[in-house]
């Protein structure tokens, strides 16, 4: 029997556009209730408008310890609950090394990575009180693949894959799960190149969106650690 989504409280990060707002949309159509999270607090207002009172507008920048401290105890305050970490934010950079300078360094590592760490572990606690939960993590065919002229991003998601497969283990004795979704190339204003310039083959958001609902529907007993993305190579438009 497929998890039912009605009324499970969900964070997503990145909400404010691509994979992550996708995602906000799909899951308030199951009846799932939505914290927005992301730093553009215009995005998600104009977003929660349009979603309903379903969702909330929970400005965060995911990279400070603090913002996400409060946005999850305002998330649990607001909705009552956790059930459902998606944590979508993410960023890229393209340069080689000897162009990247430290701030893109850390703008992508703090981002994709130390966000992703920092909003798992402020959730832990309210899953285990909760008695289970889920989270997905979006990495990247880059976090399986080296990419010239990539090498933070590429880094930042090796490291969001070894991550989800170590926290994973670490509890699924607890009743909750942990998947590494990895994405291939997807029609976003990512990096330096706009949506439009992407790959004709390449993903949309949607299509990440439904995957994801797919594995928060698993049936509780069953646990899809790791899941790559690739687009088939059929020209398609919408």
């Amino acid at each position: 029997m497929q998890t039912d989504l009605r009324d499970k409280v969900c964070i997503v990060t990145g909400a404010s556009s691509g994979i992550g707002e996708a995602t906000a949309r799909a899951l308030v159509k199951e009846a799932a209730r939505i914290a927005l999270v992301a730093r553009s607090a215009a995005r998600l207002e104009n977003l929660q408008r349009e979603l309903g009172p379903n969702s909330a507008a929970i400005p965060c920048d995911v990279r400070l310890e603090e913002s996400i401290k409060r946005m999850v105890e305002t998330t649990a305050l607001q909705f009552g609950s956790i059930d459902i970490l998606i944590n979508s934010a993410g960023l890229g950079h393209q340069a080689p090394v000897a162009a990247t300078s430290i701030e893109q360094w850390d703008e992508t590592l703090e981002t994709n990575l130390r966000g992703m760490f920092l909003a798992c572990r402020e959730t832990l606690p309210y899953f285990k009180k909760e008695g289970g939960g889920q989270i997905i993590n979006i990495a990247s065919g880059a976090g399986y693949n080296g990419i010239a002229n990539m090498a933070a991003y590429c880094a930042s998601k090796f490291g969001v894959v070894g991550f989800s497969e170590s926290l994973a283990l670490e509890v699924r004795d607890q009743n909750i799960r942990v998947c590494c979704l990895a994405p291939g190339s997807v029609r976003t204003h990512f990096g330096d190149e706009p949506a439009e310039k992407k790959k004709s083959y390449s993903l949309f958001p949607e299509e990440v969106a439904q995957v994801i609902l797919s594995l928060l529907k698993q049936p509780m007993q069953v646990w899809m650690s790791e899941v790559v993305l690739r687009p088939l190579n059929l020209k398609l438009e919408r």
